[in-house]
């Protein structure tokens, strides 16, 4: 009988060893996701400032078009009194 419970205390050890050998896993599973999730929002933010970059690029080359007409229309007005 003191081997049986022997046994059953070695089985008991073995099954904690694997959780707990389970639990690392998916921890390093959760923290290369975590790390993944990370790197994909920092790409997608990255994305966003370029994009709103370019829209000011696009605003400013507008206003330039707008500040020139309106000198040319003043230099009209001026032309025709």
């Amino acid at each position: 009988m003191k081997n049986n419970k022997g046994y059953r205390n070695s089985e008991g050890t073995e099954s904690m060893s694997q959780a707990a050998k389970l639990a690392v896993i998916a921890g390093a599973i959760t923290t290369l996701g975590d790390a993944l999730a990370t790197i994909a929002a920092g790409l997608a933010l990255e994305d966003e400032l370029k994009e709103n970059e370019s829209i000011n690029n696009d605003m400013d080359k507008l206003q330039k078009q707008i500040d020139d007409l309106n000198y040319e229309m003043k230099q009209l007005k001026k032309m025709f009194r």
